[in-house]
């Protein structure tokens, strides 16, 4: 369970500078939590507000920080295959599926490659950290093709029962975190954080299940090459050296 998402915000504090200190007092206020308190030593995590640039870094000083211009978590990424890419393949881009609800958009690299490819993207993300630093580097892009992203901070579960029939969207993809494996190799600090950040997908069956109720063309599912269909009824899977993509046909 992540130590954040799960409400237990004391652990974590804003820490603004001169320049930050209007953007710090409203992201307190929305993670309810403490602006610039006199000791940090008892917080896990750091929320930092340094004038423009936002961040977060845990008691090990390992950083996370989402900026879609900087590119160091591969946000650009050239010589792409437009809609022979499998990720387009599989969320029916050669079938006229344009518009796409993401419903975990974590630190937003699946949600800006396919932006990048031509999909409308709305996001979820129920993460009020990860919210709350997608929201600035939304904000600040440079990035025409994402001026038109829409972010909503929500439980996806919640968002998919409450917005059905209310918004268009084509296909729904969807990329569950799930517990790391202990003996798998340490990832680079941005992914240490982030799971920290958010922990793994509990109800992710249940998510995948209120997805396939609406009116889509396809569902969308990234998996690990190896695991087991999340549900049964996988059409058909689009697979690479690493991950593959579970098709659900709806309608």
């Amino acid at each position: 369970m992540s130590l954040v998402s799960s409400g237990e915000l004391k652990q974590i504090c804003v820490i603004a500078d001169d320049a930050g200190i209007s953007k710090g007092h409203q992201w307190a206020q929305f993670l309810n939590c403490p602006l610039n308190p006199p000791s940090v030593d008892s917080y896990y995590f750091r929320f930092n507000v340094e004038g423009e640039r936002v961040y977060v870094r845990d008691q090990d000083k390992r950083l996370l920080e989402i900026d879609f211009d900087k590119n160091h978590l591969d946000y650009e990424r050239k010589g792409h295959r437009g809609k022979q890419e499998m990720i387009a393949k599989a969320l029916g881009a050669a079938k006229g599926c344009k518009k796409v609800l993401d419903l975990s958009v974590g630190m937003g690299i699946d949600s800006v490659f396919l932006t990048q490819l031509g999909f409308q993207v709305t996001g979820v993300e129920r993460s009020p950290v990860l919210y709350a630093l997608l929201s600035e580097a939304f904000a600040k892009t440079q990035k025409e093709y994402l001026k038109s992203y829409k972010l909503h901070f929500a439980n996806s579960l919640d968002f998919l029962r409450e917005q059905n029939g209310k918004i268009e969207i084509d296909s729904i993809y969807f990329d569950p975190m799930y517990p790391h494996k202990k003996k798998s190799s340490l990832p680079k600090q941005e992914m240490v954080v982030f799971r920290d950040l958010v922990g793994h997908d509990d109800d992710a069956a249940e998510v995948l299940k209120e997805a396939l109720k609406w009116p889509v063309k396809r569902v969308v599912v990234k998996r690990p090459i190896h695991a087991e269909q999340l549900l049964p009824g996988v059409i058909h899977s689009f697979e690479g050296k690493v991950v593959r993509y579970d098709s659900y046909v709806v309608g």
